[in-house]
Parts: structure tokens; sequence; C-alpha cells
């Protein structure tokens, strides 16, 4: 059975970055057809006595593209869009995409949310807004790519926990989101190896680092030696744990007062090195980093408890209410209450 992989395009969107994801995938099956065929040819009898003995048949450059020799699920990648149909690039070159109210009961193994100027229009659109909501509850990875991160935190998508996965990017969190989805690190906006890096940990996950490493070399070569730090495959001196352990202390200690000096230090490392380490691997800096974390949990409280505004705000460690209320107000548009009012009206309709 195919793994279905999904990327969600929008008016004006950016073709390199889509066209980027999805050679990967189609890379990885071209990949693995070859190893296929060369364990084959490598199994096939051997010649009679009569006849001469063929040519030994050539193999891949590297054998060991896959840690196993057991045959992978291909890649169905899938474009959708929210009214399917011709949907125009930033440089007028149009993808046909399919609806993606198709998809929403179903869901994806995958979804990439590309961004664009038409994403931020589409975070208006209800209707869309609740076919997206469906499909991230059948969803396994999410991974948004620049503004496509504002179009998950506005369906209010929650974190999800995976064995050996990454440390996630919170981001704010929905009443109704119960089997949700694991949103993995943003692809920032001004990193042009993003989206390849961001198709390649999920090859990688699947077919494991020898083949990300050939789809690397085979799409942009001499770029693996930046993607492989990216995807933890050139880590020196365990730097990548080390800003992992102390993403998952700020989101364990959310409530207690932090400090980049506690990060660091938790890190074992400089705060000059922590916040350049901090940014390049999460995409976030630590503040923002922990202000998503205490928005997940400020989300998660005003909805499944009747806990005071206030008093959630001090759990979640905000200062005070008004100072909640700030935060609700300048992220996501909406204050606590409003916020809280909404999204059990929202489970109630389901």
């Amino acid at each position: 059975m195919a793994k279905r992989i999904a990327i969600l395009i929008f008016d004006a969107f950016s073709l390199v970055e889509v066209s980027s994801v999805a050679e990967v995938f189609r890379l990885a099956d071209e990949i693995e057809l070859e190893h296929e065929t060369a364990l084959k040819e490598s199994d096939a009898p051997m010649a009679t006595a009569h006849s001469s003995p063929p040519e030994p048949p050539p193999l891949p450059e590297s054998p060991e593209h896959f840690e196993s020799t057991e045959p992978h699920e291909p890649y169905e990648l899938i474009v959708v869009s929210d009214a399917g149909g011709s949907v125009a690039s930033s440089g007028a070159m149009r993808v046909w995409s399919e609806r993606l109210e198709t998809y929403a009961s179903g869901g994806f193994d995958v979804l990439f949310i590309a961004g664009g100027p038409g994403a931020a229009r589409a975070k208006e659109d209800e209707s869309f807004m609740h076919h997206l909501r469906e499909a991230l509850q059948h969803t396994r990875v999410v991974k948004p790519i620049g503004e496509g991160f504002g179009i998950l935190a506005a369906a209010n998508a929650t974190q999800g926990t995976e064995a050996g996965a990454q440390p996630n990017v919170p981001i704010a969190l929905g009443v109704a989101a119960r089997t949700a989805p694991l949103v993995e690190q943003a692809v920032a906006l001004d990193d042009p190896l993003g989206p390849i890096a961001a198709a390649l940990s999920i090859v990688k996950r699947d077919r494991g680092a020898n083949a990300a490493r050939e789809i690397s070399e085979r799409s942009m070569p001499g770029a693996w030696r930046r993607l492989g730090a990216v995807l933890g495959e050139l880590d020196e001196g365990g730097a990548r744990e080390k800003i992992n352990a102390a993403a998952r202390w700020m989101r364990e200690n959310y409530g207690r007062p932090i400090s980049v000096a506690k990060a660091a230090q938790v890190a074992a490392m400089s705060e000059r090195s922590f916040l350049r380490r901090f940014k390049s691997q999460m995409g976030l800096t630590p503040s923002e980093y922990l202000l998503r974390a205490r928005l997940d949990a400020s989300c998660l409280l005003l909805v499944a408890t009747d806990l005071p505004v206030d008093k959630i705000a001090r759990r979640c460690g905000v200062s005070s209410g008004d100072g909640l209320a700030k935060i609700f107000r300048k992220r996501l548009s909406i204050s606590p209450t409003e916020y809280r009012i909404a999204e059990r009206r929202r489970a109630n309709q389901r």
C-alpha cells in the first residue's frame, strides 16, 4: 500500500518549493526501484555449462542506499487545494490539484502546507478551515512551509508525540483534535533548502539516512553537508541533541520563569551559541518557542477546564490574565474567553 504524501497549495504558491518536495519523493521511489532491480539480478540463476557466463550486472554506486533489503511502500504524491483544479503559482505557471474536501475524511500519511499570499486569505474561509481541521485529525505528520505555519495555527491543530521524532514546534491546541498529527519543525521563509530538508526527513525516517543522502546528491550535488547537518547526520559534539534536550525542558517547565541563560545552561552551551543553534535547528528563537508552548497549554486549559483566565495565565507562566489576553489577540486575533466559547461550540457541533 502506498504512503499518501499531500502538498496543500494556495494561490501564488512557490513552484520551486513545491516541485522540490515532489522531486524528493520521486527520486526516493526511483532509487528504491533501482535497488530492487539490482537485488533481483544478483539472485538470477547462473548460466549453464554450454553457454558463456554473462557479465555480472552493474550494482548501484552505493549498494547500501537503504538500511533494509525489504521493499518499502511507494509514495503516492497528491497536490490538493481548497477548490481543486488549476492553481496559479507565483511565477504564473499553473498546477492541477485535487479538492482537499475529497481527502479530508481519510487524511494523509504526511501533509505539507505550502505558503504564499493565498495562504493568508484562506485563513478567513471557514469552509476551507473546516475541511483542513478534519484532514488534520486523520493525518500522521504535518510539515508547514513558510506561511503554511500560520494556516496550521489558525486551524488549531495540536502537537503530537512520536517515538524518535525531533521536538515538535508547539501550536495552538484545539479541543476536538483527539487524534492530532505530529507537527514537525516549520520550514523558515528564508531557507532555500528548507523544503528539501523537510521532505528528506520523511525519507530518512522511512528508508534510512543513506537513501536521504543519495537523493540529496542526485537532486543537489554538494548540498549534503548542510542538509545532513539539518537532518542530524553531521552533528558535531552532540549539539543537536543538546538543543533537543533544552526544547524538551522548556516544554516541560513552561509554567515556571525561564530565561535564555537557564535554557542555555540546560543545553550546556554559551548563550550566544545556544541562541544561534536553537534558531537554526528549531526555526524559532527560544523565546518564541516558549511563548508558543505557553499558548498551547493555555488553549487546552481554556477548553478543558472552567478555571478563570487569570489562574490559567499564571499556571502557564504568564504574569496575568491581561497579559494572556494580549498574547491571544496578537497571535489568534481573539480573546481567551472568546476562544473558550468558540472551541466549545465547535466541539458540540461535531
